[in-house]
């Protein structure tokens, strides 16, 4: 009997997900008619090719928000080492330092923080919230302390190539950044699916305790899954570099509210437990449109922060309501 009720909350679990996989691509898809009809030029090439990089950096950062979202945490460091990926390469490229090695302090830098935040949240059980928010300001001090508040350097050609308009991929007029952002999404739907660590995410984010009964470490799922959210996040700064040309301070800022709400627009769980990086693809796509709708009614990016912000509020009233019960049987 009890086995039974188990598998049909499991059942229920799954068609409610899907449900809200397409209702995000379904609001994707109004917003979309919608900006065509209201916003002159919306549905031209060259601005759906727009969004598409815009959509880019914010799909590579949620990658890493929706995976942390998935244990039940959340990442507030992801937009300072965003900042610090954007400032770092650009900094060390005027010294003459090759690209790869750059990357690599930069990927090094990220992944201790990583480790660090995955560490603390779960050995310490303290709000992974508090100790993001503390390594992102320890990240943006280290910042400041390295530039003396004034970034310098610009990015490598081949890294601003890579976010134009006009550039091409495989000879298609397709920028490069998108197709980076197309093997980090299929790359992470496929591993949350069918791989030991995507599998332990879900057993973690669903039941702590009952993971660490089938021998699953959930400090170990933490660290890996913290690691890769501040890799990713470092691998979006890195990335705007090339699209802004050189370091800026700040330019992380719009990634917080931008990644959890794609997160949990596509259907995830803030609670943990239940979600895909699938739907998280179409609450990107549906932000961006959203962001440009609002620039085209001339709403500044403060107001448009408020926006993003009710949002998640919306989606934690939601999922407050529901418990979480049906997602621990």
């Amino acid at each position: 009997m009890m086995e039974a009720t188990v598998n049909k909350n499991r059942v229920m679990v799954k068609i409610n997900q899907n449900l809200s996989i397409w209702t995000a691509y379904a609001l994707m898809m109004v917003l979309f008619i919608v900006g065509s009809v209201m916003i002159p030029g919306f549905s031209h090439p060259s601005s759906l090719l727009s969004m598409l990089v815009l959509a880019s950096f914010t799909g590579i950062a949620a990658i890493g928000q929706n995976l942390v979202i998935l244990l039940g945490g959340i990442d507030m460091s992801i937009p300072y080492i965003i900042t610090m990926g954007d400032i770092l390469i650009p900094y060390l490229n005027q010294f003459h330092i090759p690209f790869v090695i750059a990357l690599l302090l930069v990927i090094i830098i990220a992944g201790i923080v990583g480790g660090l935040n995955g560490f603390l949240s779960a050995s310490l059980k303290i709000h992974p919230l508090v100790i993001t928010l503390g390594t992102g300001y320890l990240v943006d001090g280290a910042m400041y302390v390295l530039t003396k508040g004034v970034p310098s350097g610009s990015a490598p050609q081949f890294l601003v190539s890579m976010a134009a308009l006009n550039s091409h991929a495989f000879g298609f007029h397709f920028p490069p950044v998108i197709l980076v952002w197309l093997v980090f999404a299929v790359f992470t739907i496929w591993a949350l699916r069918n791989t030991k660590w995507g599998r332990q995410i879900y057993a973690v984010g669903a039941n702590p305790q009952a993971a660490e009964f089938t021998l699953v470490s959930r400090l170990t799922v933490w660290m890996y899954s913290y690691v890769a959210s501040a890799v990713l996040a470092a691998v979006t700064g890195v990335l705007l570099s090339g699209f802004s040309g050189s370091g800026f301070f700040d330019i992380g800022n719009p990634y917080l509210f931008i990644s959890v709400g794609a997160v949990a627009i596509g259907g995830t769980s803030l609670l943990g437990g239940v979600g895909n990086y699938l739907g998280t693809i179409a609450g990107v796509l549906t932000l961006t449109e959203i962001s440009t709708i609002l620039i085209g009614f001339n709403v500044g990016s403060s107001r448009q922060e408020i926006f993003y912000g009710l949002i998640v509020l919306t989606m934690i009233s939601i999922y407050g309501r529901d418990l979480h019960v049906r997602n621990r049987l």
